[in-house]
């Protein structure tokens, strides 16, 4: 995961430290208040860690505090934004003085500063060489075992609950359905990308990703797109998740069940395979054979393939240690997601994620002590005690 940055918002209004606040909640930052009083006017007096950005809030009567950060060597002073009245060029200038990398209005627009500091995120993110991270693709044994639903809320939890910056890729070019589980309309998409992708650039991507409120990122075809795998260059695609990689966290591609020149592409690029599962006998004999081709002819490394049974039910006649014998698969390497139709159906049909439609369900907890064991920022206690009443279920 990326370095969180600490952003410290400094004033003397401490309604208005509350607001910033409020506006600042976002991915990747941990935000704290320093609310000025009496006695020192340094809005960094005292701090015993400089954060990664100063936000300070200014008035008209607040131009000694503005001058102690201007008196302060250059490398004693984080980068600055500074939100204070219109019209002052004093305070203007002395907010150049200071090395302020902007200035906004007051009372800050929500989009232009949450704007200013995710474009200081991503500066941050380049200096540092950061590459996102890791690419999980999530494929199903057979039709209709749940892939869509499991990559779709897995990279929801990623974002909304570990806070990873998050990409999700539908990579059915036909019948992709996540923007309609995350009720998401796109106005641009797969296509558009893959047409720019010799020249895109992580703003160029951003732009054809829609938005969901958890800060999901989502990239998926037009509903009214006719995409055919031959229309799809791999070259260009491998551009595209290279890019994805390097500028998040986490990136879930959800894949269709077939071997093509796209998908042994997206499995090449895969740092962990979910093959999601169901408890029949033709699942399981189509997973014995997808397993097969993916680590005897596409070279996927055994170690990087994950089994999940969806939609788990200890009553049926084919058990977890029939999977484990049949894929040669260790229980370690098979998570469970129990069966839960109902509160399921609901959230897709809505367009609500499980974490917000049904917290505490069953399905919910296993598909966050899931993200908890590909790398997540779960809590160690949650998802220790989460992974042990999952044992409990699969022995009982």
């Amino acid at each position: 995961m990326s370095k969180q940055l600490n952003l410290l918002i400094s004033g003397r209004n401490r309604e208005a430290l509350e607001q910033l606040q409020e506006i600042c909640d976002l991915p990747g930052f941990a935000v704290e208040i320093k609310h000025i009083s009496n006695g020192h006017a340094d809005p960094l007096y005292g701090v015993l860690e400089y954060p990664d950005i100063l936000l300070f809030h200014m008035g008209q009567a607040d131009l000694e505090e503005l001058q102690c950060l201007v008196d302060r060597p250059a490398e004693a002073r984080p980068p600055i934004v500074v939100v204070g009245p219109s019209g002052d060029t004093r305070l203007m200038r002395a907010a150049m003085k200071a090395g302020a990398r902007d200035f906004l209005e007051d009372p800050a627009n929500k989009d232009e500063l949450q704007d200013a500091l995710l474009q200081f995120q991503r500066e941050q993110r380049q200096a540092g060489g950061a590459r996102g991270g890791k690419l999980t693709a999530v494929v199903s044994a057979k039709g209709g075992a749940g892939a869509s639903f499991l990559s779709v809320n897995l990279a929801h939890i990623m974002a909304s609950r570990s806070h990873l910056e998050t990409a999700l890729v539908d990579l059915d070019l036909q019948f992709g359905s996540l923007a309609q589980y995350l009720d998401l309309h796109p106005e641009s998409g797969l296509m558009r990308a893959l047409d720019m992708a010799d020249n895109l650039d992580a703003v160029a991507a951003d732009a054809c990703m829609a938005k969901h409120a958890s800060a999901l990122s989502l990239l998926a075809p037009l509903e009214d797109e006719i995409v055919l795998s031959r229309d799809v260059s791999p070259e260009r695609l491998s551009r595209i998740l290279e890019l994805l990689k390097h500028n998040y966290d986490r990136v879930v591609v959800d894949l269709p069940r077939q071997i093509d020149e796209l998908s042994a592409m997206v499995y090449e690029h895969a740092d962990q395979v979910l093959l999601v599962m169901q408890q029949e006998l033709a699942c399981l004999r189509d997973g014995v054979r997808l397993r097969q081709l993916l680590t005897c002819e596409l070279g996927v490394p055994t170690e990087r393939i994950m089994v999940v049974v969806n939609r788990y039910d200890k009553d049926l006649p084919v058990e977890i240690k029939d999977i484990c014998q049949s894929l040669n698969v260790d229980r370690s390497d098979v998570m469970v997601v129990p069966n839960h139709y109902r509160s399921v159906a609901e959230s897709i049909n809505v367009g609500i994620p499980m974490s917000d439609y049904a917290k505490s369900s069953s399905v919910t907890k296993s598909i966050v002590a899931l993200e908890a064991m590909l790398g997540g920022q779960t809590s160690q206690d949650e998802s220790a005690g989460i992974f042990s009443r999952t044992l409990q279920m699969m022995r009982g």
